[in-house]
């Protein structure tokens, strides 16, 4: 008998691929599927003796089982937090995780420890981590904790903070964990209101995953525009302001568009587009990682805004993901699920469940690029 081998038999089981059934065994080994089908096809294989037979079976009648879900933009760092209100400005929220956030190694190891169990309790298997203290301790609790994933060191550099980003990069290039095949680093400047084109450039060119959040929200909107705005303040507050930050005259994905136009990224959020911004998008090798519930939080879209444009994304070939944000901004304190963001747009936008399966399996992997096969019920390795 082989000690390793698991049966589940379900009410069903569906995926992005074309894959559902009803009712449904899927038949594991380790982490290798065997077997997913209809529970008399297994029935006749384990007969023939063609799978091997199971030493452990579970019976889930009343369950529909997903593959594993694939968060592309998480703060694991954060969740000792918890949930908070929003009071309506972003700056000011900004300067409460700043204040509030963990600082110390063994706090920072707890905090992302926590994430990734409320992730997993959440139905996630790979995560997109935005490791944002100014260390890498972050990043080594992912590596220590059981949820795969990639772990977007944060880096900012504007103003006063452009000039020492070079020996910044080199320093976390230098101490960073190395890659495994369960846990990689990448890079994440931090988002157009705290990090120059230049610095932009320096990060895309390490060759690492990369990361951002663009176009969250219409603060940042007026920065790049007009160099103007509660975010000029917060910089001058930090003292980073210099007079080097200058107006743009365009939009933040404009501005960024001579980094994105060659260099894969995720950039989170985009809760504020154009139709040219669209248009740019379909030319850049992008996954837009949507956190809905976190849009909702921060009051996104504001009067006189468009909604999200998602879907319109997804219909101009746009690969479009799914993130929860951090736990702070979230109504579930006891997971950090995008199944609860799934769900929210079922509900709100009648997005169809097919949709919302590729959003939550299929185009994260290839986000994070992992084989798309490994979120499905195909026979093989699975996250």
């Amino acid at each position: 008998m082989n000690h390793h081998v698991i049966r589940i038999n379900a009410a069903g089981l569906i995926d992005a691929d074309q894959h559902a059934v009803a009712p449904a065994a899927i038949h594991l080994r380790n982490h290798t599927i065997l077997f997913a089908g209809a529970p008399e096809q297994l029935d006749d294989q384990l007969h023939a003796r063609t799978l091997p037979a199971p030493s452990r079976t579970i019976d889930c009648p009343d369950e529909l089982l997903l593959p594993a879900l694939i968060n592309v933009h998480a703060h694991l760092d954060l969740s000792h937090i918890g949930p908070q209100p929003f009071a309506g400005s972003f700056a000011d929220w900004a300067t409460m995780i700043r204040t509030t956030r963990a600082v110390h190694a063994d706090d920072i190891t707890r905090a992302v420890h926590h994430g990734a169990d409320l992730a997993l309790r959440g139905g996630t298997a790979l995560i997109g981590d935005i490791a944002g203290a100014a260390s890498l301790d972050a990043a080594r609790a992912l590596l220590t904790s059981p949820i795969a994933g990639v772990s977007f060191l944060e880096i900012f550099g504007i103003g006063a903070r452009d000039t020492g980003v070079e020996d910044r990069l080199r320093q976390l290039t230098r101490d960073a964990p190395d890659d495994t095949d369960r846990h990689r680093i990448g890079i994440q400047p931090h988002a157009p209101y705290s990090c120059s084109l230049a610095t932009y450039q320096r990060c895309a060119d390490l060759g690492r995953p990369l990361s951002t959040h663009l176009a969250e929200t219409l603060e940042e909107l007026e920065f790049i525009r007009a160099a103007r705005g509660p975010l000029i303040d917060m910089l001058r507050a930090i003292g980073v302001w210099s007079p080097a930050i200058t107006p743009h005259n365009c939009t933040p994905i404009a501005h960024l568009e001579p980094v994105l136009a060659r260099t894969p990224c995720i950039a989170a959020h985009l809760n504020y587009i154009t139709d040219d911004d669209l248009h740019r998008l379909t030319d850049m090798p992008i996954t837009v990682a949507y956190c809905p519930r976190a849009s909702a939080y921060f009051r996104h879209p504001r009067a006189g805004h468009a909604a999200h444009r998602y879907r319109d994304m997804i219909d101009a070939g746009i690969n479009v993901a799914l993130g929860t944000d951090s736990i702070v901004c979230l109504d579930t304190p006891d997971r950090l699920s995008i199944l609860d963001d799934m769900r929210l747009l079922a509900q709100r936008d009648h997005t169809p469940g097919r949709d919302l399966l590729r959003m939550a399996t299929i185009n994260g992997a290839r986000a994070l690029t992992v084989h798309p096969d490994a979120c499905t019920f195909a026979p093989g390795p699975t996250l």
